[in-house]
């Protein structure tokens, strides 16, 4: 299947614009690690038990169901990143 110009444009604008929506997982763990300079809060966003048994150094907890309310107390001159996980 041959690609059209038009495809291949619509693709590289999804991918560049993907690439400025999402931090990078190496940039974050350079981050956690202190070798890298990012203004960003990083926000754990699973239960706060599962917070509490570890988490990436500097994070921030702030579990999903309760991400309305604690919106008012992030800082809003930072990028804002959000991460969790799950064992399913």
């Amino acid at each position: 299947m041959a690609f059209t110009r038009e495809d291949i444009e619509a693709n590289r604008d999804f991918f560049a614009d993907k690439l400025r929506a999402e931090r990078q997982e190496v940039d974050i763990a350079d981050w956690a690690k202190g070798t890298a300079a990012l203004d960003i809060v990083l926000l754990d966003t699973r239960a706060r038990d599962a917070f509490t048994r570890g988490h990436i150094r500097g994070a921030v907890c702030a579990p999903t169901e309760e991400l309305r309310e604690l919106m008012a107390e992030l800082p809003r001159d930072k990028e804002l990143v959000t991460y969790c996980w799950s064992h399913t």
